[in-house]
């Protein structure tokens, strides 16, 4: 069996904007085994989707030698080819040199240039190996169910900065209910546990997924995601979801939703974002009608 392994250990964001460069690799390589190495819940999350066939989660002990450059475990055998997303991976790429036939690459997870990462890896990759990348990257991407049963709200994300005021969220909300979206929920995950007031979320419907897949299976049947620039919105733009993603803090040139329904929203305020929010929504409407 052909091996090809792709390495990432990092945040499920930065995960997802690698998919469409793997996928345009599977294309053209039908034949190969793509095995990762990752948090075990985003690799789960990958095969469901056919990003990947196996995986080996990144916290096992047999892979400390591994990223050392020292061996390559027996579970890994003989990759013919591997993508590394690794800040320091050369000991590793020269192990692996060592048994493939085709490219070792290792891609620096936040590159120098003012790119989106997800094209800059496309085209890193396209210089290694004959992809064939389509303009719109998210063509990539699985067809959405049809079925939708309510509109979605995620009110957090990995950095405190990239949130707005928790009250934000709630008069989004009523602005959604006056939209014609009824039934509203908001997603909390351990993020929002930990570090979110709930009685600022008083008498609002809360959902608690489980896991990654709980939250993909959440964001299949929704009608509407608005979240700010977190893992939960990546995922919901790949899944096909209708997204408004947010922007307080970050660029969305560099970090922004990929998807066929997105829109994306840059403000540094919240009085700011809700106008733009209810702009578009108006927009939306008119086109419906």
């Amino acid at each position: 069996m052909k091996t090809f392994l792709i390495c990432h250990r990092g945040a499920l964001g930065d995960f997802i904007l690698t998919w469409p460069a793997i996928l345009c690799l599977r294309k053209v390589l039908p034949e190969y085994h793509f095995l990762g190495i990752g948090r075990a819940e985003y690799m789960k999350l990958a095969i469901s989707f056919g990003i990947l066939d196996t995986y080996i989660d990144n916290e096992s002990a047999r892979l400390l030698d591994f990223f050392c450059g020292k061996r390559i475990p027996e579970e890994i055998g003989s990759p013919h080819a591997a993508i590394l997303w690794l800040t320091n991976g050369q000991e590793t790429v020269d192990i692996l040199k060592q048994t493939s036939s085709l490219p070792i690459v290792c891609i620096p997870p936040f590159p120098e240039k003012q790119i989106h990462l997800a094209k800059y890896y496309c085209s890193v990759i396209q210089s290694h190996f004959p992809i064939k990348i389509p303009q719109d990257l998210s063509d990539c991407f699985p067809a959405k169910p049809r079925e939708e049963q309510y509109a979605l709200i995620h009110p957090g994300s990995g950095s405190f900065k990239k949130n707005y005021n928790p009250l934000f969220y709630r008069d989004l909300a009523n602005i959604l209910r006056q939209s014609d979206y009824r039934k509203i929920r908001f997603i909390f995950g351990p993020v929002e546990e930990e570090k979110m007031n709930k009685e600022d979320f008083v008498g609002e419907w809360i959902e608690h997924p489980k896991d990654v897949m709980a939250l993909a299976e959440l964001l299949l049947y929704s009608s509407l995601y608005i979240g700010n620039d977190s893992g939960v919105s990546h995922l919901a733009g790949f899944v096909g979801t209708p997204t408004i993603a947010l922007y307080k803090t970050t660029d969305p040139g560099i970090w922004g939703v990929l998807g066929k329904n997105v829109a994306h929203i840059t403000a540094e305020d919240e009085d700011s974002a809700l106008l733009m929010i209810l702009d578009y929504l108006r927009k939306q409407m008119r086109n419906i009608y």
